[in-house]
């Protein structure tokens, strides 16, 4: 079972506030992703704990007040609530990253294994612009690079685990995203996952997301992804549901 670090969780936060196209500052985790996708009405992700995020923010602190001109926002396409849900649409969120949606689709595929149903339910590529030096040190924080070029092209998979068990069970989270065959997001490789960590009640479900880093500078061509779910464990730390097999899920 993985060890979740207060430095991991401040990173997935940063990197939920500073890609999801939200602007304004009273909004929660959950609220950013839940108006970046079209069908999302019934999300709900889960936060980090208030005190680990406070204790690991404490060592370095983002401006987050950035207002976009008149003239970064007079082009076609702008949505000022950040809810992006067709191709060409474009936001500024609240450090200073110009976010453009390049792809989006809602595969609603479905992967049974063992006592869990997992469904992606919304995969998104993003092209992000960096306006501000904070907004791209956030992001390089929050994908654990020591340097970030952009544009860089973050993808977004939004997903439900259903337990269909009686008893709670911590999932792992997501073991594996790919790209492509030389390409594999994991979560010690550009992979944020809101999943990992959470305790999912006996037949309960848990609606949440992971975004990771698609490419740098250059537009990824991306047509299809696999995806690979990690194990789940009993409160003894006894695992309970293995490693699940892969799923593809096409991309249009």
């Amino acid at each position: 079972m993985r060890r979740y670090s207060a430095l991991l969780v401040l990173g997935l936060s940063l990197l939920t506030i500073g890609l999801t196209g939200c602007q304004q500052s009273s909004q929660s985790t959950q609220t950013n992703f839940k108006k970046a996708s079209e069908s999302s009405e019934s999300y709900h992700a889960a936060q980090p704990a208030k005190s680990t995020t406070k204790a690991a923010s404490s060592s370095q602190h983002f401006a987050q007040d950035f207002h976009p001109t008149s003239a970064q926002t007079e082009r076609h396409g702008y949505v000022k609530s950040g809810n992006l849900t067709k191709r060409g649409q474009y936001t500024y969120d609240r450090v200073g990253t110009k976010q453009t949606l390049k792809q989006v689709d809602h595969p609603q595929t479905t992967l049974k294994s063992g006592g869990f149903t997992y469904k992606l339910t919304t995969v998104r590529v993003l092209k992000n612009v960096a306006q501000t030096a904070d907004a791209k040190k956030m992001a390089a924080q929050a994908l654990n690079l020591t340097t970030l070029k952009s544009p860089y092209y973050t993808l977004q998979v939004k997903f439900t685990i259903t337990n269909h068990r009686h008893q709670a069970l911590t999932t792992d989270g997501i073991q594996a995203i790919r790209l492509g065959p030389d390409q594999e997001l994991n979560a010690t490789n550009q992979l944020s996952d809101a999943s990992a960590g959470q305790t999912i009640p006996g037949n309960g479900h848990l609606n949440t997301f992971a975004t990771g880093l698609a490419s740098q500078q250059q537009a990824p061509i991306i047509k299809k992804i696999k995806i690979a779910f990690a194990g789940a464990y009993s409160a003894k730390q006894k695992q309970v549901i293995k490693p699940s097999r892969w799923l593809t899920i096409a991309v249009n």
